[in-house]
């Protein structure tokens, strides 16, 4: 079954949830997985999410809300509300978070440099990747490539977040970092540490000095659309479990590395189980998709791509 925007989003708080994930980051409400459908070669469609008339519905309302409120503080933000998002039959997630973030100043915790600290940061999105930056000099603080963004949680409305113990399906688990920041968004994403966790909120900014739930409620929506379709692409690219791998979700044994044995006289390779690659091009594949998901490292890259040219 393939995915719409109701399967990525928390029945509970309304935040964006992984689909590999089986309960919220944010606030622990079980959900299902879709792990092993994904693992079985299925396509689950996030990409296709932008399309939906519902998100269109929801992109439209968000750009008409934004542009009255910038009518009413004056011409400086009305320029650029009016030059924001043109919504015909598809939505343009990163666009919609610079949109929706566009002139708001937040509160930023957990960033690497000083995680238990606040600092002033403004959010936006640069090359697929999710920018966090000083709002003072645009220095960067922290940049989370879409794909690996597992949980994007907007507090308000009574709401608090928990202590996620890492648990992501079927009883496996994750390493999980474990502060718990403060903030009006809590931002999961994975990391070579395992899962970390940065809040943001307590914003001053043009529209108002504490904008309400619905903002982040907003922001976590146009977040895991970017972030499913991202983490969808990669994993349909460089195979589910070597993606689970990279974002530190492991099942069972350890998931290793394949080596091919290339005969360096010319004759025909004797593959090393499981996954053998029979050709040139099946082994450079392979190669390559070994070497993106981190589990060999570039000098084993360069010796073997050189074995497996030598057949040529």
């Amino acid at each position: 079954m393939r995915l719409a925007l109701a399967d990525v989003l928390c029945q509970s708080c309304q935040g964006y949830v992984h689909p590999f994930l089986d309960r919220c980051p944010g606030c622990g409400t079980p959900r299902t997985s879709r792990y092993a459908e994904a693992l079985g070669g299925a396509d689950l469609g996030g990409a296709s999410m932008r399309r939906d008339p519902t998100v269109v519905g929801l992109a439209v309302q968000s750009i008409r809300r934004t542009t009255t409120l910038a009518a009413l503080h004056g011409a400086w933000m009305r320029g650029a509300a009016v030059a924001g998002p043109v919504v015909e039959d598809s939505v343009d997630p990163a666009r919609m978070i610079d949109f929706v973030t566009g002139g708001v100043t937040y509160r930023a915790r957990g960033l690497p440099e000083a995680p238990k600290a606040a600092t002033d940061a403004q959010v936006r999105v640069i090359d697929d990747t999710l920018v966090l930056s000083a709002a003072r000099g645009g220095r960067t603080l922290a940049s989370i490539p879409a794909a690996t963004i597992l949980a994007a949680s907007p507090g308000g409305r009574g709401r608090r977040f928990v202590t996620w113990d890492g648990t992501w399906a079927d009883g496996a688990s994750m390493p999980v970092t474990p502060d718990l920041p403060d903030g009006d968004l809590l931002l999961t994403h994975a990391t070579d540490r395992g899962a970390v966790r940065l809040g943001i909120g307590n914003p001053s900014g043009l529209f108002a000095s504490r904008p309400g739930h619905s903002h982040y409620e907003e922001l976590a929506r146009w977040i895991g659309l970017l972030a499913v379709a991202h983490a969808e692409a990669r994993w349909t690219s460089m195979g589910v479990p070597a993606y689970a791998a990279e974002l530190g979700l492991a099942k069972g044994a350890e998931i290793r590395a394949a080596p091919v044995d290339v005969d360096r006289e010319g004759g025909a390779a004797e593959p090393i189980a499981p996954g053998p690659a029979t050709t040139v091009h099946e082994a450079m594949v392979q190669l390559g998709e070994l070497r993106a998901a981190g589990l060999i490292t570039s000098e084993e890259y360069e010796a073997k791509r050189g074995e497996i040219l030598r057949r040529l």
